[in-house]
């Protein structure tokens, strides 16, 4: 059977204004609990990890044009650190429904890249969202004083039958963001947690406007204090800090400012 890479043609869809849907990524153990909210974890914790494909390789808007696009072949790749932390043994795959075969294979980098095959005689068509999971470790936090929130992230292939040839979607290549990611907490208590970013995260906050990407890190926080910039998700908390604002030109709305960015100097307090 023949195998292309198809890196170019995605490209070509992402740039004609075709939906082309990266894999997703979805914490089973701790689930989100806002709108907008990014998958996360908490450091030294074990999760549930589950990897969504919503469509095959072709334009996902119109998945009749070409119905044999469908996915076939499904490869992930855990980060050295995570699989350091669980050991290897320990990093298991989920292998039920329609993905049933799945074997792994161990980098020399330290990583492990699990491939699911689609079980032979499985309807194909692209019209299902196809769900495989891992079950893994998150690093502990360096020392009692690293309070740094950080991000891992996981290479996905996805491989699809054309007519007998393999097309494959290697999302790393497609694009900087297209791989699906976690995001670690040392930890997250009820009250306030300190926090800080580190060279995984503080990009995620380099540009200006910062509100979407506050919203994806804390969309489940009462209140998020750096100094005197302070946001909230909650429509009337933020109402309460504009009027603050109002009061004090010292203070700022994280949420309404265009202009500020945070890095890692910078100290978060957050209140859940």
């Amino acid at each position: 059977m023949k195998r292309t890479s198809c890196a170019l043609l995605a490209l070509g869809l992402l740039s004609s204004g075709s939906a082309m849907a990266h894999v997703g990524i979805f914490n089973n153990t701790l689930p989100i609990s806002a709108s907008g909210q990014t998958t996360f974890a908490i450091a030294n914790g074990t999760s549930d990890v589950q990897f969504l494909v919503p469509h095959g390789c072709n334009d996902e808007a119109t998945p009749a044009v070409d119905p044999a696009m469908d996915t076939t072949r499904i490869d992930i790749t855990v980060p050295a650190a995570i699989v350091t932390a669980t050991g290897a043994g320990s990093v298991r795959p989920g292998n039920s429904g329609e993905f049933g075969d799945v074997s792994r294979a161990s980098n020399v980098d330290g990583s492990i890249t699990f491939t699911w095959n689609k079980v032979a005689g499985a309807a194909a068509a692209d019209d299902q969202l196809y769900k495989v999971s891992i079950r893994m470790k998150m690093p502990a936090v360096a020392s009692a004083d690293d309070f740094a929130i950080k991000k891992y992230q996981f290479s996905a292939v996805q491989t699809c039958n054309n007519g007998g040839s393999d097309v494959v979607l290697d999302w790393d290549t497609i694009s900087p963001t297209a791989s699906p990611s976690i995001i670690v907490f040392p930890d997250k208590r009820k009250g306030f947690n300190k926090y800080t970013l580190d060279a995984s995260t503080e990009a995620d906050f380099a540009t200006a406007p910062i509100a979407a990407k506050l919203k994806a890190y804390f969309g489940d926080a009462a209140i998020v204090w750096v100094g005197k910039k302070i946001y909230s998700p909650n429509a009337n908390t933020s109402e309460k800090i504009d009027a603050l604002v109002t009061e004090d030109l010292t203070y700022s709305n994280l949420g309404s400012d265009t202009g500020t960015t945070l890095d890692a100097s910078d100290t978060i307090w957050v209140k859940y």
